[in-house]
């Protein structure tokens, strides 16, 4: 068999779910650095998306393209809190990455449901304690 044969096998095989990114955010170093780093380390599919197309643009192609995560280039720290909350409405994005130039302020805000059995439950993550007891909605499902 020569090395031909091989390589032809490998590039007919099925490829991994490929992860998806929507970044968002004023054209910036950052915003090009992030891109660079998603594609070159991990093989990310990267969609960029200006700030200045609105946030309405933001959330239909977010809602389209379905992406692991969205992450919001900021110049500033300030996160808008009602995109936030636009966004986790969203079915699709289970993960949202505020990046902030100023201050290299990473925030993450990710979509997490959990079965509640006792009060000791909701402390825990209150305190940001998560229980070993605890498991996410998706986790019950597949035990089920």
């Amino acid at each position: 068999m020569d090395l031909t044969e091989l390589l032809g096998s490998i590039e007919d095989s099925t490829p991994a779910q490929v992860q998806k990114a929507v970044l968002w955010g004023p054209e910036s170093l950052l915003k090009d650095s992030v891109e660079f780093f998603l594609k070159a380390g991990a093989g990310w599919e990267v969609v960029k998306i200006s700030c200045e197309s609105g946030t309405d643009y933001l959330l239909q192609r977010v809602e389209t393209v379905k992406p692991t995560v969205v992450i919001l280039c900021q110049e500033r720290d300030a996160a808008d809190a009602t995109l936030l909350m636009q966004l986790a409405q969203i079915q699709a994005c289970m993960k949202v990455v505020a990046v902030s130039m100023e201050s290299n302020l990473m925030q993450v805000y990710s979509r997490s449901q959990l079965i509640m059995h006792d009060v000791a439950d909701l402390l825990s993550v209150i305190g940001h304690e998560c229980s070993p007891n605890l498991r996410t909605k998706e986790e019950v499902q597949v035990i089920k």
